[in-house]
C-alpha cells in the first residue's frame, strides 16, 4: 500500500472530499484503489493501492514528455 498525507490546512475541504469520493465509488484500472482513511494529528491519511512508478503527478512534473507520450497517458 501506499500511504499520502494531506494536511488539512493546505488543502480545500471540497477538493478533498471530491478526491475521496471519486477513489471510492470508482472503481476503475485506470484509478488508484481507494483502501482506507485516518486522521492523524492534523492530517489526513489516505491508504491507496501502491503504484511502483510513482505518482501522476511526479511524473507529469519532473518528465518532460512530448505530445504523442502524453497522448498515450491519457488515453491509458
Amino acid at each position: 500500500v501506499a500511504i499520502k498525507q494531506i494536511h488539512l490546512q493546505q488543502q480545500s475541504s471540497q477538493e478533498l472530499l471530491k478526491e475521496v469520493v471519486v477513489m471510492r465509488d470508482k472503481k476503475n484500472p485506470n484509478i488508484v484503489t481507494y483502501l482506507g482513511s485516518y486522521f492523524v494529528k492534523e492530517q489526513l491519511w489516505l491508504v491507496l493501492e501502491y503504484m511502483g512508478g510513482g505518482s501522476l503527478t511526479h511524473v507529469i512534473s519532473k518528465t518532460w514528455m512530448a505530445a504523442g507520450q502524453i497522448a498515450a497517458v491519457c488515453r491509458e
